[in-house]
């Protein structure tokens, strides 16, 4: 998926900044396996992982905070934001465009 995100750095970097204005500070850690956003991404909907509050994934002590889920909740409402945002609307170079046109 990273190789897919780095060919258009500012959709890491809204997500990032959405983040920060949560005061969430971004970090970020590779994870194996087919996620939707690596799925997505390689479509051509450059999509990053967002973390969803979920803790020891796939595992019988799998669990979640509600606390950290509305912190998600609330980063993807401020991603929205974002892109909305004029200075943000025009950073990434494949708003816009179509998959078959990214490719």
């Amino acid at each position: 998926m990273k190789k897919f995100l780095d060919r258009d750095p500012a959709v890491t970097e809204a997500a990032d900044e959405a983040a920060r204005r949560c005061n969430i500070e971004p970090w970020r850690e590779p994870i194996r396996g087919g996620t939707d956003g690596a799925m997505l991404s390689a479509r051509g909907l450059l999509t990053p992982n967002i973390y969803t509050g979920g803790q020891q994934f796939h595992s019988v002590l799998e669990w979640a905070s509600v606390q950290d889920m509305a912190a998600s909740a609330a980063t993807i409402v401020e991603l929205a934001k974002v892109w909305a945002e004029p200075e943000w609307a025009t950073r990434s170079g494949t708003r816009g465009r179509t998959a078959a046109s990214r490719q």
